[in-house]
């Protein structure tokens, strides 16, 4: 739960960084923040908070 909270305190302040990049025409680096950065670590976050979630196993 402490690396799902870490990756979530990146995501957060890379929308802020995005949101200059943005402001100020920077596309290289805005391009460089989404593409790469920023999916990473909504990706790791997708898949830590699955993984905390407790999901019952569904027999058949």
């Amino acid at each position: 739960s402490r690396l799902l909270e870490a990756h979530e305190l990146i995501v957060g302040e890379l929308r802020v960084a995005i949101n200059k990049t943005a402001a100020n025409q920077d596309s290289g680096t805005n391009d460089l923040l989404v593409s790469q950065v920023l999916r990473t670590n909504e990706t790791q976050v997708w898949f830590l908070a699955e993984h905390l979630v407790d999901t019952p196993l569904v027999r058949s």
